[in-house]
């Protein structure tokens, strides 16, 4: 699989479905009187000013990137930050992708590009 602008978008996509499924029980909003919250959970991206940016949206949409800055090697190392621990859901995703064309035949890089 080659990443390419396509699947930058894809991968971009996948992780703001993962990322939009956190849920926080412990949670409280005063303005609704709701406990427990679902909400985005933030990704980091390197820029290509060596800065990371946090994004609580899709990536092609934030405001603080550029299209340079979406390039597949930032779509490697776009990740997750929980305390000290980071979740590289870029790499996650990528290597998903991969099984599922090793695992059942598909190519992504064709499919993108037909869709």
């Amino acid at each position: 699989m080659k990443l390419n602008k396509e699947l930058c978008a894809l991968i971009a996509d996948i992780e703001e479905i993962i990322g939009s499924e956190c849920y926080n029980p412990n949670s409280y909003d005063g303005w609704n009187d709701v406990e427990g919250c679902e909400f985005r959970y933030p990704v980091n991206i390197r820029k290509q000013s060596g800065e990371f940016a946090k994004v609580r949206t899709n990536i092609h949409t934030a405001s603080l990137l550029s299209d340079e800055d979406i390039t597949p090697e930032a779509v490697k190392y776009i990740k997750y930050k929980f305390g000290s621990n980071e979740l590289f859901i870029g790499l996650g995703i990528i290597k998903t992708l991969e099984f599922l064309e090793k695992t059942y035949g598909l190519d992504f890089n064709e499919l993108v590009e037909n869709k």
